[in-house]
């Protein structure tokens, strides 16, 4: 078998896997949000939106970049058999960032129980900042630990975490709940305890410690770490901007309990996108990296179309069928006080499939460590949002910002796609995108003709869903787009 035909192979095995943990993750985590929606008002919500958006954007502030170098750089240095330095560098470079947050927090909290800023507890108890403190902890080790081993091609590994870290979360939120008080501060509690768990076990999969010694530190592993790092952490930043700045612009002009609604509408299928792109991108990231690491440039290029591809036929539909279905979603899934805001998912859904392209349309960028270049796009189209969100949501209402997201995250495509030209064309199969657009049109007609007949309920939702999964899938099959990998799924099946 060549070597492309395996690399190709692999890539599809890691997509695959990483795939069907994102889904798992994705509806776990719709039933999350819809618990939530029934245990607290809009109001409780939007305080703990604004909280969990702040606590994860300062871990993308303090410790992303290293989770994106890890992600790049832990098979060059397994290659290069230099694991001692590499895990050194990076677990102390980790634990000096906790240690001073969590200095500085402990400052914080005890000017604040002295009764200083009394503004501020009176909105954020001290109770629910030193489980937020807690929580950026946990939630920053899980994520490096994640990072880990997806770059290392442990994707059982992952699909197990992913699974019991979503679950326990979503059953500790219900139970704590239920025993005690309703109170926000039970959703971190749940965070803390399966991050924690999530990162515990995933040490221990990896079998780093052994590795990890002061005296491996090494001072230019991790000057190479934040040289391709830091741009992205900024990268971050400003795409959490992108995703994020328009629940503070919404609660400074409506109201918190505008933030919830509009958060629970945007969360529900933001976090689905994402989800669906990181598994994507999860599956074939390592294999493009070292395919890259190797030399092979003719190589790398087509498994990115490859996965540009698997990607758009599975993100397109998915657009389609949000814009179809989103008021049967609201009304199954939400209390009634948030069905309002179900008008804005579709316009979420368009903008985070252009933000899952923009990740490949900057691969070139991040294969030749030019992240400034990616860092600079993503500010633009982050300055924008923020302009178009302060503008026009005291005159449209919150609902705009659902299309703010979307035209942000399309001009971020465009300039993406536009800049890395020099480096390597945007590879993607027009005859494919042209398929999938036809087989994503008779799904989306198909689901509106016979959503006109049917009651709205859960069971009509998820049959209505599986009409779409069955008319899409016929009509790829029927024009030849997808014939192989359904052909492979069949086979699999009919040996089990």
């Amino acid at each position: 078998m060549s070597n492309k035909n395996t690399k190709n192979q692999a890539m599809a095995k890691d997509t695959i896997i990483y795939m069907i943990a994102k889904i798992i993750e994705g509806l776990v985590g719709v039933l999350t949000i819809s618990a939530m929606s029934y245990i607290y008002i809009p109001e409780e919500t939007g305080r703990y939106s604004t909280i969990n958006i702040a606590i994860t954007t300062i871990a993308m502030a303090l410790i992303q970049w290293l989770v994106q170098s890890v992600l790049r750089y832990i098979n060059k240095y397994e290659l290069d058999n230099e694991q001692d330095k590499f895990f050194s560098t990076v677990f102390f470079s980790w634990f000096k960032v906790n240690i001073v947050v969590i200095f500085i927090s402990s400052i914080i909290i005890f000017i604040l129980s002295l009764g200083f800023f009394p503004s501020i507890t009176n909105n954020y108890p001290i109770s629910l900042i030193i489980v937020s403190v807690f929580m950026f902890f946990t939630y920053n080790t899980s994520q490096l630990v994640i990072g880990m081993l997806a770059g290392v091609r442990k994707s059982k590994t992952n699909l197990f975490l992913s699974i019991i870290n979503v679950v326990g979360k979503l059953l500790s939120i219900i139970i704590l709940n239920k025993v005690f008080t309703t109170k926000i501060e039970w959703i971190f509690v749940g965070y803390i305890i399966f991050d924690f768990i999530t990162a515990l076990i995933g040490i221990i999969k990896l079998d780093i410690i052994k590795h990890i010694k002061w005296k491996y530190y090494d001072k230019e592993i991790l000057h190479v770490l934040k040289i391709y790092g830091m741009p992205l952490m900024g990268n971050m930043i400003a795409t959490s901007v992108l995703n994020k700045s328009d629940i503070y612009v919404i609660k400074y002009f409506l109201g918190e309990d505008k933030v919830g609604i509009y958060q629970t509408n945007y969360s529900i299928i933001a976090s689905a996108f994402t989800l669906l792109a990181a598994g994507a991108m999860r599956g074939s990231y390592p294999t493009i990296i070292r395919t890259w690491s190797e030399g092979d440039t003719e190589l790398t290029k087509t498994l990115i179309g490859n996965a540009i591809r698997t990607y758009l036929l599975i993100s397109l539909p998915a657009v389609v069928g949000v814009f179809c279905v989103s008021d049967f979603m609201a009304s199954v899934l939400f209390e009634n006080k948030y069905f309002e805001g179900h008008s804005i998912m579709g316009f979420v859904a368009l903008g985070m499939m252009f933000l899952g392209l923009t990740e490949y349309a900057i691969k070139p960028w991040e294969l030749n460590a030019r992240t400034k270049e990616i860092f600079k796009r993503s500010m633009v189209s982050g300055i924008l949002n923020i302009i178009l969100n302060i503008v026009f949501i005291k005159i449209f209402g919150y609902k705009f910002a659902g299309v703010s997201t979307f035209i942000a995250f399309l001009l971020y495509f465009i300039l993406a796609k536009n800049g890395t030209k020099e480096h390597m064309e945007f590879n993607i199969n027009k005859v494919s995108l042209y398929k999938i657009i036809i087989s994503t049109t008779i799904m989306g007609i198909i689901i509106i003709v016979i959503k006109q007949f049917l009651p709205v309920n859960i069971i009509t939702l998820c049959l209505l869903v599986l009409i779409g999964i069955i008319a899409y899938s016929v009509s790829l099959y029927i024009i030849g787009e997808a014939k192989n990998e359904i052909n492979l799924i069949l086979s699999k099946l009919k040996k089990r």
